[in-house]
């Protein structure tokens, strides 16, 4: 019988040190995961702040596009003007395409878009 009480004795101990030990394995696994964690919302949190730079950034650089599109607008309304007053005045449409550096297509296509203007 003491023998029987000194091995469970024995098995004790040993099943304790080894619920101490898994124990840590939990405790490292717990860590570790918590870590993962934190590293994942420190990226998002660097992504976010980089999109919203971008955003800034494309901002921006929106508002000098549209001053450009404006601007381009208004060459081209300033372009066809002189092509229909040098139309108007008999310039033939090769001396136009040459004198605008345009093809011939183009400036037929300015003269017949504004047809209405000219009569």
């Amino acid at each position: 019988m003491t023998i029987v009480i000194i091995i469970l004795f024995i098995v004790s101990i040993a099943l304790i040190g080894i619920s101490y030990l898994q124990r840590d394995q939990v405790k490292e696994l717990e860590q570790e995961l918590d870590h993962l964690q934190l590293s994942a919302m420190q990226e998002i949190y660097k992504l976010k702040k980089k999109m919203r730079v971008v955003e800034e950034e494309l901002l921006q650089n929106d508002t000098p596009f549209t001053e450009q599109t404006t601007n381009s607008t208004e060459d081209s309304q300033v372009n066809t003007t002189r092509i229909l007053a040098k139309y108007r005045q008999g310039m033939s449409l090769e001396a136009l395409a040459l004198s605008e550096g345009m093809t011939v297509e183009e400036v037929r296509s300015i003269v017949e878009k504004n047809e209405r203007v000219l009569t």
